[in-house]
């Protein structure tokens, strides 16, 4: 059954491509393009033949599917009214009424011909669930026009629909397999896997610079029905695990996008279909934000809100909280789509930081030539992405970064050289792997050595030295992992005890805390900056507030207890002794009196923001403080996330020098 679904998902991705690269030429004698003009952005004609390749890739690959297709008659012969009325409007034009109106009847169709229905919206405090009754048909009516709409609303930027709908059939497929489902989940990958072939050609790459093909209107309009079909039947599954409010966090930007578009026309006395440029791309785009960016930025949202409504759903966190939470996005949605000149300023800064960093880059060192640099880029996104879940993809994104910096022509044996204390690492680890080779260590025991000089973290901390803004962005993406196996933790199946015996232990608690030093850089730039309003510094202290009692909470509530005793301490430290011997103690300890002492230097170097700096001393804290309770001295992951940590006090040290030298040049 597995290796027929697997066949299915890849003859689905390998049909799209054929039926892309077949329909091109006919495109443009069918009027099936996109001419430029208007409200579109694009230069050059286009063709909207991306649906209907997806479309009849889906159709041809579901025949190899184990699973029963006749109860799915309603679904096929929706997407095929869809796709043939959403032609048609792409071919010749539609007044929204009459696209309105078919919509409508499709949809009573479906429910009247045994479609799913939304039967109920989960439990509401006080009330229990909630049973729609008679108006189970009609709601189930709206919904599946709205959603229709509001993923074509949402397709105005390369990629961003393909990938919209992608993250939530994915989702869709957990929440089903969950409930012990096989068919939503079938459908639904195989589905993903067709969409992913027309993203080859729509979403924007390093070898292509726009979309060479865009879904058209039957092709959105089709793929929304299919989504929100399949939301409905895995909100109405027996023994499900996800109710339907977490499943209404996979489709909650795009339906909440609409609703506030259609508020905000109507206030202002319009149409309800009144086409303007105010969606959440166009914002972005306007504050100057790159296609891809924008796209990026969006489904990078979406992601995080589909992880946090089905984690908490799986958890069993009450529908109310969820319905909380829904209500207060789409308020904030509202208020940042509304004030869009306030929401332009704010992002145009955002743009101008970006900007101003990497212009300091220059003051930095030389950057890497561009395969060094997106292999060092690539090994550090892997290492901080794999790493919570202990995956042998982890040591190798260290090791990619170690082979673009270290080859030669990268001029980072001129930087080793300037350091003392980069000596000190090369002395350090040369003593502890001298020890352990003597004792006949094991080949852990080796590795510990090596991270615990800090020599594993040179090559990497020298390129993020150069490149500092990935700092932020690793954090980002360390965050969003930590969370995802967090939910792995709690499943009953192999995945997730697999995961579970990677990140539990020592290794896991170091993880957790590693973030903690930039909540707390975060917290105090925007306590610096509370004289400019709450808008402008109370939802990031918020969130860094939140962010940090998480992290301690998972700290405190771990499995493995931290050592807290002075008895239970000494005992650590008796450890750290004998593994590197009274000498290594004292090149260990030589060696953080050198990282620490740029902090000082930094802390009065004008440009050089003192939040930054905050973050970096409380980072050294939470290392000295591993190295008291033996962190770093356990296991192959413990060593990666000391690794990580010295990564960022190295790129600290390393700029204060290059600071130091760009000073007494201008002097």
């Amino acid at each position: 059954m597995t290796a027929s679904m697997a066949m299915a998902w890849l003859a689905a991705m390998g049909l799209a491509v054929l039926g892309v690269i077949a329909l091109r030429p006919p495109a443009a004698a069918l009027g099936l393009v996109d001419k430029p003009g208007g409200r579109k952005v694009h230069a050059r004609t286009v063709p909207l033949i991306g649906g209907v390749a997806v479309l009849l890739a889906f159709g041809l690959a579901s025949l190899l599917l184990p699973i029963p297709l006749r109860a799915y008659g309603a679904l096929y012969a929706g997407l095929a009214v869809l796709a043939v009325s959403g032609l048609i409007d792409d071919a010749i034009g539609l007044s929204a009424r009459w696209r309105l109106l078919a919509q409508l009847v499709m949809a009573a169709l479906v429910v009247v011909a045994g479609g799913p229905t939304l039967a109920d919206i989960g439990h509401l405090p006080g009330v229990g669930l909630v049973q729609l009754g008679a108006l189970a048909g009609p709601i189930t009516v709206v919904a599946i026009v709205g959603f229709v709409n509001s993923l074509n609303m949402m397709d105005g930027a390369d990629g961003l629909a393909g990938g919209a709908a992608v993250l939530i059939l994915v989702g869709l497929s957990i929440a089903a397999w969950l409930a012990g489902n096989v068919m939503v989940p079938a459908l639904a990958l195989t589905l993903a896997a067709a969409v992913l072939g027309f993203l080859v050609f729509n979403l924007r790459a390093p070898w292509r610079r726009r979309a060479s093909v865009f879904l058209g209107d039957g092709g959105s309009l089709a793929l929304g029905f299919a989504l929100i079909w399949l939301a409905l039947e895995t909100a109405a599954l027996p023994g499900r695990v996800i109710s339907p409010m977490g499943i209404a966090w996979l489709l909650a930007l795009p339906v909440v996008e609409t609703l506030n578009l259609i508020v905000r026309r109507l206030m202002r006395g319009q149409s309800p279909f009144h086409p303007d440029r105010e969606h959440l791309h166009h914002i972005l785009r306007r504050a100057g934000f790159s296609v891809g960016q924008t796209t990026a930025l969006i489904l990078g949202l979406m992601g995080l809100m589909a992880v946090v409504g089905l984690e908490a759903s799986r958890r069993g966190v009450a529908d109310g909280w969820l319905w909380l939470g829904l209500v207060i996005f789409g308020v904030m949605h509202f208020v940042f789509t509304d004030r869009g000149w306030r929401s332009l300023l704010a992002l145009r800064r955002l743009r101008d930081w970006q900007g101003t960093m990497r212009r300091r880059e220059g003051l930095r060192g030389v950057p890497l030539t561009p395969w060094r640099h997106r292999l060092a880029l690539g090994g550090f996104y892997l290492l901080v992405a794999t790493l919570p879940f202990a995956l042998n993809t982890a040591p190798l994104g260290l090791a990619m970064v170690a082979l673009a910096v270290v080859l030669p022509g990268a001029r980072f044996s001129r930087t080793v050289a300037r350091e003392w204390w980069a000596w000190v690492m090369f002395a350090l680890a040369a003593w502890a792997l001298w020890r352990g080779i003597g004792v006949g260590g094991s080949v852990v025991t080796l590795w510990n050595g090596v991270a615990l000089s800090g020599l594993a973290a040179l090559p990497l901390g020298w390129w993020l030295a150069s490149s500092p803004r990935h700092v932020l962005g690793g954090a980002g993406v360390l965050m969003v992992a930590l969370i995802a196996s967090a939910g792995l933790l709690g499943l009953d199946n192999g995945l997730g005890s697999e995961a579970a015996r990677g990140l539990n232990g020592p290794a896991r608690l170091m993880l957790l805390a590693l973030p903690l030093p930039l909540c707390l850089g975060l917290l105090m730039r925007q306590i610096q900056r509370a004289d400019r309003g709450w808008l402008q510094a109370g939802p990031l202290a918020v969130l860094a507030l939140i962010t940090a009692a998480a992290l301690v909470a998972g700290v405190v509530t771990a499995p493995t207890p931290l050592p807290m005793t002075v008895a239970q301490v000494r005992v650590e430290l008796q450890s750290l002794v004998q593994l590197t011997g009274i000498t290594g103690a004292a090149l260990l300890v030589a060696l953080l009196a050198g990282l620490i002492r740029p902090l000082g230097w930094l802390w009065g170097v004008r440009g050089v923001p003192q939040y930054a700096v905050t973050s970096l001393a409380a980072l050294m804290a939470l290392v000295v403080a591993s190295l008291l309770i033996g962190l770093p001295c356990q296991g192959v992951e413990g060593g990666l996330v000391f690794s990580l940590a010295m990564a960022v006090l190295c790129m600290a040290a390393i700029q204060a020098h290059r600071w130091q030298r760009s000073n007494a040049e201008r002097d």
